[in-house]
């Protein structure tokens, strides 16, 4: 059955979303005309227009839908032609009724599997289910994929942004998935990826220059040469070498000598005169290969700070280069110590050439400049490693965009995993459903296929004539009956010398018989098949034009047709019933063991309104409907109530029910009763010629007997004998007394029955 009913904004009278759910096997719905109660009849039976606005069935399954309102009547009695024939099964057809019934609880049985694996697969409300469990993974892994795209955006949104993912959560969900079929990229740690995405991701790439080597060949010569360890000293085969070694001192020796050479005659240790020998003998002692010596320790030292300098100027022009791969503070503390180093051994250096004998030894540099050269070349090697980046950017930056997202991969490997087991088994559990679900319904066609052949077999629009014509000939409609057609298939109305009467019948006449067409069809089919499929019922405002005593008719059919759906013994699966008319309204959903306070399970009560924005529907817990004249009974059943308001009360009743909407006059209602009790309604239908507003005397009846129970008898009798007991009864809350004071409600129910 329907579930929920949503008509749509714009639709007819409706401005906003209407929705009528949790609706059950019989719903009421009571609205003035023009409000939209025959937009939701039309919305239930998809009429054009209406189609697009949504019904949700129970379980997924839809049921046929039968719609008695306005457009019924157009398409069936206001257009040429004869009406189609109604199909029920006929007479004498005991086997294939019985074939039918045996068929029907398989079919009930299969819609039942049906229903349930739709339920299964997507809710009763059909936003639930295992569709729904597969759909709920989705954002589920959505929500975990962004979470961990905001935790690193800072530093890998250019990947991001190079994805068009950035800032939507659905493409990045769907990116990550992609990725994880085909990313084969190298997994860097996140500190490797921060490193190169500064670089790669830079607006200001450029090449950087590479850093000259540094070279102390030179310099390390020096340090290993043997002048260095040498003491060297003059000729020792002159006199006075003997006297020089003794002193231990030739390098004081051989500047005094340049004193001498100045002033020969004089020594220039003690200040004595002296003789050309002691000068031969000095120039003797310091001879050619001395003087080589000392001239071969200049030379050292002057190639030694040449190549110092050098050294440190190419040093400089390294610091100067800002390499940003040079590490310049480690480098800077090292050039600094070389530097003070080459200083110390230039020193050392001219201690040595002004003392020749004295052995010497230079602290290598070689350690330090090893140290400077190392970071040369890692600054270098990074350096080249950048220029090649940069000379194939967009290589480089494709695959670091790769390695951004193997590492979101890596980081959500937990989550993906859960979520690939967790689709995987759903759409294993669904595919599964699916395919049970197809063959259900091919099961279903084939029993349906099989029922139809059998309808095809038994049905015949004969039954449906008869019972119609003897409800018209009972109901005193003598002037018209209901004839076959076109050797069986449809109707025609015909007058009794034969004539057609479908465009002579009146308004009450023509509602009457197109009801009785309907109550009909909706146990059969127009066609000689599909007479026992599930249906939907709704009888929009059935009631209008026709007279009180057949309103009671249609609503005791009605009621009758509720009943079938209450004890789900029919294939009338569900019921609505839309009217504007209070009393019919009253008729048709009163049920005494209904509770005062809500309705009962099986039922729905509904108000349709139309305000300044539009037409709107509401649900009400119990019957919404108290009008003034049942009200006006609520008076004539308390206790204590005096006789001049029971006077008007009963009155009000009478004026209501019998002079405005029964039709039946005074005297003809008068003339049922005799003595006294035609006094007393004779008063009553008085008051009612009197009007409603006035002060009345006691004109006709004297008050005597002090008590209202005079009235309330002939108020009951008026009823009996205007064959409307069993609307007093309803009204008074009591079943009828006697099997001999049936109302005519009563008598209409045994002939149709």
């Amino acid at each position: 059955m329907i579930n929920e009913i949503q008509i749509y904004p714009q639709i007819a009278t409706y401005q906003n979303l209407a929705r009528l759910n949790d609706l059950r096997r019989i719903n009421y719905i009571f609205g003035a005309n023009g409000t939209g109660k025959t937009t939701i009849s039309r919305v239930i039976a998809a009429e054009q227009g209406h189609e697009h606005c949504q019904l949700v069935w129970q379980g997924g399954s839809e049921l046929e839908r039968m719609v008695y309102n306005r457009d019924f009547v157009d398409r069936n009695f206001n257009q040429d032609g004869p009406l189609q024939g109604v199909f029920t099964l006929g007479e004498n057809q005991v086997e294939a009724e019985r074939e039918i019934a045996r068929l029907r609880p398989e079919i009930d049985k299969v819609n039942g599997q049906i229903s349930s694996l739709k339920i299964q697969l997507d809710g009763e409300d059909g936003q639930s289910g295992k569709r729904n469990e597969l759909s709920d993974l989705e954002p589920v892994l959505r929500d975990k994929c962004w979470k961990q795209k905001e935790l690193h955006d800072a530093y890998f949104k250019e990947a991001y942004a190079a994805a068009s993912v950035r800032g939507n959560k659905e493409r990045f969900k769907d990116k990550v998935l992609l990725e994880q079929a085909s990313n084969t990229a190298v997994l860097l740690s996140l500190d490797e990826l921060k490193q190169k995405a500064q670089t790669i991701f830079s607006n200001e790439l450029e090449r950087a220059v590479p850093l000259e080597t540094l070279s102390a060949a030179e310099l390390v010569s020096v340090e290993g040469n043997a002048l260095l360890q040498k003491v060297i000293v003059g000729n020792q085969d002159v006199d006075i070498a003997a006297l020089i070694n003794r002193l231990g001192n030739s390098d004081w020796v051989k500047q005094g000598r340049q004193y001498h050479e100045q002033e020969p005659e004089i020594c220039p240790f003690c200040q004595q005169s002296t003789e050309k020998q002691f000068a031969d003998d000095l120039t003797a002692f310091f001879s050619e290969a001395y003087d080589n010596d000392v001239q071969s320790l200049r030379q050292l030292q002057v190639s030694y700070k040449g190549a110092s300098e050098q050294l440190l100027a190419a040093i400089q022009r390294c610091v100067e280069a800002h390499n940003p791969f040079l590490k310049q503070d480690l480098f800077n503390a090292e050039a600094q110590a070389l530097t003070e180093r080459l200083k110390s051994n230039q020193a050392i250096l001219s201690k040595k050439i002004d003392e020749p004998s004295r052995k010497i030894e230079l602290e290598s540099i070689e350690p330090l400049v090893t140290k400077l050269q190392s970071l040369l070349a890692e600054a270098n090697e990074a350096t080249n490693e950048h220029n090649q980046m940069v000379a194939n950017i967009a290589t480089e930056k494709r695959n670091l965009i790769a390695q951004v997202w193997r590492y979101v991969l890596n980081e959500l490997s937990d989550d993906l995993q859960q979520y690939q087991q967790s689709k995987d088994h759903l759409a294993r559990t669904i595919e599964g459903m699916e395919q049970s679900l197809r063959e259900k319904n091919a099961l279903l066609r084939g029993l349906q296929d099989q029922i139809k052949e059998l309808e095809k077999q038994t049905t015949s629009i004969q039954p449906t004539i008869a019972a119609i014509n003897d409800l018209l000939q009972k109901l005193g409609f003598t002037s018209f009956s209901i004839g076959e057609a076109d050797e069986g298939r449809h109707y025609r109305i015909n007058r009794a010398n034969g004539e057609d009467a479908s465009r002579s019948l009146s308004e009450g006449e023509k509602t009457f018989i197109t009801f009785l067409y309907f109550y009909y069809l909706i146990k059969g089919a127009q066609s000689p098949s599909g007479i026992t499929t599930n249906r939907v019922v709704v009888f929009d405002d059935p009631i209008s034009s026709l007279d009180s005593d057949i309103l009671y008719i249609v609503s005791s059919l009605i009621k009758g047709v509720m009943e079938e759906v209450r004890s789900q013994s029919s294939q009338i699966k569900q019921i609505f019933v839309l009217t504007h008319n209070v009393y019919f309204h009253k008729e048709i959903s009163y049920n005494r063991s209904r509770p005062a306070d809500k309705a009962l399970n099986e039922e729905s009560f509904w108000l349709v309104k139309k305000l300044q924005q539009g037409s709107v529907v509401e649900r009400c817990i119990t019957n919404p409907i108290r009008s003034a004249y049942e009200l006006l009974w609520e008076d004539v059943k308390a206790e204590n109530i005096s006789s001049v308001s029971l006077q008007n009360t009963l009155r009000r009743i009478l004026e209501n029910y019998f002079t405005m909407w029964g039709g039946m006059g005074k005297d003809e209602i008068c003339a049922l009763f005799d003595g006294r009790d035609k006094l007393i309604c004779q008063s009553l239908f008085s008051w009612v010629n009197d009007g409603s507003h006035s002060v009345h005397d006691d004109l006709y009846i004297n008050h005597g007997e002090q008590t209202n129970e005079a009235y309330l008898r002939v108020f009951r009798s008026v009823f009996e004998k205007a064959r409307q007991l069993g609307h007093y009864n309803m009204m008074m809350g009591v079943g009828n007394e006697d099997g001999n004071h049936q109302d005519e409600l009563a008598v209409n129910l045994e002939v149709t029955s």
